[in-house]
């Protein structure tokens, strides 16, 4: 435009000058500095406001009214009408092409009146020094607007190129940024077929080239089944609405599928592609969410269940007992149950036993329980049922197949035990709380009354697991035992001291049942296994301190391979610093050692256990204690039968036990 207006600005004012000097054309001249001045006036309108559309019609019009005005002063003479050449390309340069023919026909028309109008009084016209100018003038203005044109359309090229380079960069810039994305993209038209999609999108989807999706409708291709395979029909596509109603769409609860066939949790936002006002399609980012919706899941399961026995928590038993305590639920029972023995087995066995034992609790109490039954841990040891639609009587029933299926399990030789209590709630009035509180109630009760007899069948199950494992075991716990009771005797003890003596002479090799068989078998060992084999008297004395009808024995049973000359273990106790009973535990056990290793009924095998005795006095045993020993065996050898049966038949122990 500016270069149009600077034209016609050199070549009005040329003509200025032409006009007064050369032909004394006043009229011709002031036309010519009025179209001059009016060019100069548009270049500073329109490089202050930069509008190009008003400054180019502005420009139209005063070359047309120049024109019209230039004809009308010179008619037909001095080939004036040359100038008309220049009109339809500055015209066509500077508007619209409708514009442009719209101000070309209209000056086209008024040109032709114009002939029409005054030809009659037109005679030829000659040709002179003005139509040389005006014909020089003209050609020379075209010439100028061609070759501006000419430059201005390698300007455009070069910008075009630019224009074309930028955008090919630009393209290859989007597609690196949107295939570096972690993001999948990919874009719908109307229809939902595929129009783009990025290298996330096709990895994702198990595509191998955007060949494969693209004009395809992606809603049937991967959006068209449920999580549980069911149709997704097209109106329930939130992707799909979001291009039907013009508005955003979020989900993290549906499933993409793959070319494969499988699907996989995916999280999507669709947006709609707006251009013009017009909605045109969408853009779909979408990830896989397979991880986090397993993390979920698992985080779930962890604030409902217990992960070790895989019930339900008490946190989810107290949201879940509610829903159950319904009136339609009626009779509602509730079972509580305490295992018995749980921290005599951590401490004995470890706590990986423990574990095991709570599993296979948990799996009885599932067993018995029925599909709408709730079953919950309760706590450390405690579990709780409720029974929807469960008389007390079936109830009672329930406890007592637990009961016999626990009889019948065993952790490491230990059977199992467990304390039960139950309580019904019979009216809707009735307050689950309170009827919770009887059953537990029931259960403490159940605990209290049955648990000397609970510890008494642990220990038994202990001694009898050992003694299984090993026969020679029990003939040595049952010597020792005897044993002990006629040293009691001999050293004049009380009664009670006698008892206590012959008892824990019978147990002072509990601790071997947490033994490997093999070592507890073996008679020779390594360093290594005798470290493991002194380890019995610490686990007897924990198994020991577990229950009240054994405490009393358990400091004798850890101290009874102490020495006198303090070089025993565990503590390194020297002389009477050890119980007395542990002395004499450590004298007849040796003896009984001894004894076993040969014919336990040959003489040669009983002097020469007695020769251990005689040599181990003051060392290894109680010098008095070892005297009175060697003295009440030597007087049993005049007596008939064996020493071990005598012994056993005093001590009152069933030795088939």
């Amino acid at each position: 435009l500016n270069a149009v207006l600077a034209i016609m600005t050199v070549v009005c004012v040329s003509f200025v000058i032409i006009d007064i000097v050369l032909f004394d054309m006043y009229n011709a001249a002031l036309l010519n500095a009025g179209a001059a001045a009016a060019a100069v006036f548009t270049i500073i309108f329109f490089k202050k406001t930069n509008k190009y559309k008003p400054a180019a019609h502005l420009s139209v019009v005063i070359l047309v009214l120049t024109l019209a005005s230039f004809f009308e002063i010179t008619q037909n003479k001095h080939y004036a009408f040359y100038w008309l050449c220049i009109l339809p390309p500055i015209t066509y340069f500077l508007l619209e092409k409708l514009s442009a023919r719209i101000v070309l026909g209209l000056f086209g028309i008024y040109m032709a009146y114009f002939v029409y109008a005054n030809s009659p009084s037109w005679s030829p016209a000659a040709f002179d020094a003005q139509s040389v100018f005006n014909i020089i003038g003209a050609s020379f203005s075209l010439v100028l607007m061609i070759a501006y044109y000419e430059r201005s359309r390698k300007e455009a090229w070069s910008e075009l190129n630019k224009s074309i380079q930028q955008l090919t960069e630009s393209k290859e810039d989007l597609d690196l940024i949107l295939n570096s994305s972690a993001e999948a993209i990919y874009g719908v038209d109307l229809a939902g077929n595929c129009t783009f999609c990025n290298r996330s999108c096709l990895t994702m989807l198990g595509y191998g080239d955007q060949a494969e999706l693209l004009g395809k409708n992606m809603h049937e291709s991967i959006h068209h089944k449920k999580y549980d395979g069911s149709h997704m029909p097209a109106e329930a596509c939130k992707i799909l609405e979001a291009v039907n109603q013009g508005k955003g769409a979020h989900a993290d609860d549906e499933v993409f599928w793959r070319a494969d066939g499988t699907s996989f949790a995916v999280e999507y936002f669709s947006y709609p592609q707006v251009k013009n006002g017009d909605v045109i399609g969408a853009v779909i980012t979408f990830m896989d969410i397979s991880d986090r919706k397993q993390k979920e899941a698992e985080i779930q399961y962890l604030n409902c269940y217990d992960t070790l026995t895989g019930l339900k928590n008490r946190r989810c038993f107290e949201q879940d007992r509610a829903k159950i305590d319904h009136p339609k639920n009626l009779p509602l029972s509730v079972i509580f149950a305490d295992i018995n023995g749980l921290k005599m087995i951590n401490d004995i066995f470890g706590h990986s036993s423990g574990d095991l034992l709570l599993r296979k609790s948990s799996e009885i109490l599932a067993r018995i329980c029925r599909p709408n039954d709730l079953i919950a841990r309760f706590g450390g040891d405690e579990f709780v049922m409720l029974l929807p639609n469960t008389t007390e009587e079936k109830a009672a029933e329930m406890v007592d197949s637990i009961g016999s299926q626990f009889a019948r399990t065993n952790i490491d030789a230990v059977n199992l035990s467990i304390s039960l209590g139950l309580d019904t709630k019979h009216r809707a009035e009735q307050s689950l709380e309170k009827v919770m509180e009887n059953a537990e109630n029931n259960m403490y009760k159940d605990k209290i009354i049955n648990r000397k007899t609970v510890n008494r069948d642990i220990i038994d199950t202990l001694i009898d697991a050992l003694h299984t494992r090993n026969p020679g075991e029990k003939r040595h716990s049952v010597s020792v035992s005897a044993l002990c009771f006629d040293m009691g005797s001999a050293l004049d003890l009380p009664e009670t001291e006698i008892s206590k003596l012959s008892r824990a002479g019978y147990l002072h090799d509990i601790g071997k049942t947490v033994l490997d068989e093999s070592i507890v078998k073996k008679e020779v060992l390594s360093e290594e296994e005798i470290e493991i084999m002194q380890q019995h008297t610490v686990a007897g004395y924990r198994i020991l301190n577990l229950f009240d009808d054994t405490l009393d024995l358990a400091e004798y049973i850890y101290g009874h391979h102490e020495r006198w000359d303090g070089s025993g273990y565990p503590r390194g106790l020297k002389g009477e610093q050890s119980p007395l009973i542990s002395r004499i535990i450590a004298i007849t056990e040796t003896y009984d050692r001894v004894l076993s290793r040969g014919d336990a009924f040959a003489r040669g095998q009983r002097n020469a256990a007695l020769e251990v005795i005689r040599r181990g006095a003051g060392t290894q045993f109680d010098p008095k204690l070892a005297e009175v020993f060697v003295r009440m065996m030597e007087n049993r050898g005049n007596t008939s039968g064996s020493p071990e049966h005598h012994a056993v038949r005093h001590a009152g122990i069933d030795s088939s036990h």
